[in-house]
């Protein structure tokens, strides 16, 4: 049997787009895990024939894989565009203008962080995609720019762990975790750019400058 490459349509309901799927699956594995999302369940959700999904794109796996690589490669998309952007100025105010960027991209699509949060708690292969192909290429990037800006005496720490699980996990809490963060009135929509902008700016503001007044 010929083998069909990861997310490549392959026929059934042409008024559904796949990419309308691949963002379905991308919440459905998000909000429920790899083990507790039944395909089944999705189709219907969508509305669509049961075959269609395994007659696009194929298997759960395949599924996964394909919704993953759609979803973050628009973030890695959104980096790479922030990057060249930003090229002029010293590298302190370049870094922080990605910080800016990657929390922001990273609000826009909660469901990526909760993807991560699914998956991070224990090793396997889904995690070793997720690091490899988007996680790993912007420890990489951090890496050298902390360690040089530490080097010229320009920031306190050279830890991409610590700055990274602080824009993820710290900026990125209010969007992946919304009911807590209603708990504390600190609600940010996804769908409001200015709203996603201004935490954004803020939470770079308390990572650069601390939390004392100046």
């Amino acid at each position: 049997m010929a083998t069909r490459g990861r997310g490549r349509p392959a026929g059934g309901d042409p008024t559904v787009a796949t990419e309308h799927v691949l963002d379905a699956a991308l919440e459905a594995f998000a909000e429920r895990g790899y083990d507790g999302t039944s395909v089944r369940e999705l189709a219907r959700e969508l509305g669509v024939s049961h075959n269609l999904i395994p007659q696009r794109i194929g298997t759960k796996e395949e599924l996964w894989y394909a919704a993953v690589d759609r979803g973050f490669s628009a973030l890695a998309e959104a980096l790479a565009d922030a990057a060249a952007t930003h090229q002029d100025g010293d590298d302190v105010a370049r870094l922080r203008a990605l910080v800016v960027r990657f929390i922001e991209a990273n609000a826009a699509r909660p469901s990526l962080l909760r993807l991560i949060n699914q998956e991070a708690t224990a090793p396997g292969p889904r995690l070793d995609h997720l690091f490899e192909h988007y996680i790993d290429p912007v420890r990489r990037f951090g890496q050298d720019l902390l360690e040089r800006l530490r080097a010229e005496g320009q920031i306190r720490t050279d830890s991409v762990a610590l700055v990274y699980f602080l824009m993820t996990h710290g900026a990125g809490g209010p969007m992946a975790l919304p009911a807590l963060s209603a708990r504390f009135g600190a609600s940010v929509d996804p769908a409001d750019p200015e709203a996603v902008h201004r935490h954004a700016v803020e939470a770079a503001d308390v990572l650069f400058d601390g939390l004392r007044a100046r």
